[in-house]
């Protein structure tokens, strides 16, 4: 995504790269504002696993959304603000459930691994959404990120329910 969304924004936006911030600052306040809700709902009504499911559901129809509305300008900023919105729950959630399902004495070898598997997304996730956008584009990039992330859907449907303690 990272590697699509700024040419896409700079030629649908006749933007310079030093305008981006134009775009990226309206759509981080708006899917703050989204995203705050969210986590006070699932924290409040113990509710992590329907808001994981929910996000990762909201991810894969971010991304089937995204190939068409990269065409548009609006729309494309309308779909980031979405995919931040999913993004962002799920950056906070996640390292949320690591910390409160591992057992206490694997707690920080837990968030260790949760880390640098999360570092090596970051690289690999690069190098796969280049290599598919040199092989086919943004589009390639974006259904390959909505398979991946149906694939994600699939898994935490085979979550078990867990306590949470406080």
């Amino acid at each position: 995504m990272f590697v699509v969304i700024p040419p896409l924004l700079l030629r649908l936006g006749k933007l310079d790269t030093a305008e981006l911030w134009k775009v990226y600052l309206p759509v981080i306040f708006g899917s703050f504002l989204f995203m705050v809700p969210a986590i006070f709902v699932a924290e409040k009504r113990r509710a992590h696993r329907a808001m994981l499911r929910l996000s990762v559901a909201g991810l894969v129809l971010v991304c089937a959304f995204l190939p068409w509305a990269s065409h548009n300008f609006y729309l494309l900023a309308f779909g980031l603000t979405g995919f931040f919105v999913m993004f962002n729950v799920l950056e906070a959630l996640q390292p949320s459930l690591v910390s409160r399902v591992a057992p206490p004495d694997l707690k920080g070898l837990a968030l260790g691994l949760y880390n640098t598997s999360q570092a090596a997304g970051l690289f690999l996730g690069g190098m796969l959404g280049g290599t598919l956008a040199v092989l086919g584009g943004s589009s390639a990039v974006f259904w390959t990120s909505c398979g991946l992330s149906a694939l994600w859907l699939g898994v935490t449907w085979g979550m078990k329910p867990f306590g949470l303690k406080h």
